[in-house]
């Protein structure tokens, strides 16, 4: 098996999994001043009540949710408060999910979502990069909500350019992708760059450089086995239902089918290749370019090979 992001880490960090889990983990990382894991308690990490506090007022900010004050110390970890606040966030579909936030020096990253439609397979690659760089994820619709999953790249690719405008409008344009990301990641770039849009990296990631969270093989026919699978590995929270189970398979199903159909439209600027040890070559290191550039993360260190190329 490929070593992955959170491998090389090895802290006993665990990555948030969900958009309420990256919210929280990241106000606790602005009050604290240091990325947390979802498991790890805010008062042994040096937090105070002055602290929870904070994070109070920035859930009734930011949620429109009036939280007690004792909550932090009701629920002191990630997952556990997380588990408080799902029912309330109205946000949590939105397609931009902030997983990081930087000091600015550098223009934000943009992560596309792979073929599950989810952004927390980015979270340990965030930390990695370091507190300096702002990430951002681009999440599937129809995961959070009853919406019909998108079915084609390029609608995929062109309301996703919209959200990266509307936080980011003038650029200079820092995108990826993995798996599914990749493809819409390559078409978010031509998007941009045929309307005149400087984009400084299109790094395209090999799956088996990021754990990637859920997966299917094929449309699941026992959810509830799947949802017990799912989180005896830990991959989604404990709240989870059956309902979400059958999102992401629709979800899955609407990126395999957009991605099939899919063909890569002329695209001018460099492709950076991001390859795990071989036989890995995923199809998108073929694709037409100006300069294709590839790189083989020594020991998968897909964070430095990054922070080398964004500067």
């Amino acid at each position: 098996m490929n070593p992955t992001v959170d491998d090389v880490l090895d802290t006993g960090y665990r990555h948030p999994r969900d958009p309420v889990e990256l919210w929280l983990a990241r106000q606790w990382q602005e009050v604290i001043g240091f990325a947390v894991g979802i498991r790890e308690n805010f008062f042994e990490l040096g937090g105070n009540s002055l602290d929870a506090a904070r994070v109070v007022n920035a859930v009734l900010e930011e949620l429109g949710v009036q939280l007690p004050l004792n909550v932090v110390t009701e629920h002191p970890t990630v997952e556990s408060l997380a588990a408080r606040l799902r029912d309330h966030n109205g946000r949590l579909a939105d397609p931009l999910v902030e997983i990081q936030r930087g000091d600015g020096t550098a223009p934000p990253l943009f992560l596309v979502h792979p073929a599950n439609g989810q952004v927390g397979a980015y979270a340990g690659l965030a930390q990695a990069l370091g507190e300096d760089f702002t990430v951002f994820g681009l999440q599937a619709a129809g995961l959070y909500s009853d919406v019909d999953p998108v079915t084609s790249v390029r609608a995929m690719a062109a309301t996703y350019v919209e959200a990266v405008r509307a936080v980011h409008p003038t650029g200079p344009y820092l995108l990826g992708g993995c798996s599914t990301g990749a493809s819409i990641a390559h078409e978010m770039a031509a998007l941009l760059a045929e309307d005149g849009a400087e984009v400084r990296l299109l790094a395209l990631l090999g799956d088996g450089l990021l754990d990637l969270g859920p997966r299917f093989d094929q449309p699941p026919g026992d959810l509830v086995a799947v949802l017990d699978r799912w989180k005896e590995l830990d991959l989604v929270p404990p709240d989870a239902t059956t309902g979400f189970v059958s999102r992401s398979a629709r979800v899955w199903q609407a990126n395999e089918d957009a991605v099939r159909d899919w063909e890569p439209r002329p695209y001018s600027g460099p492709l950076d290749v991001f390859l795990g040890p071989p036989p890995d070559r995923p199809a998108f290191a073929d694709w037409p370019s100006a300069v294709t550039r590839e790189h083989t993360p020594p020991d998968g260190d897909v964070a430095g090979a990054l922070r080398g190329l964004i500067g």
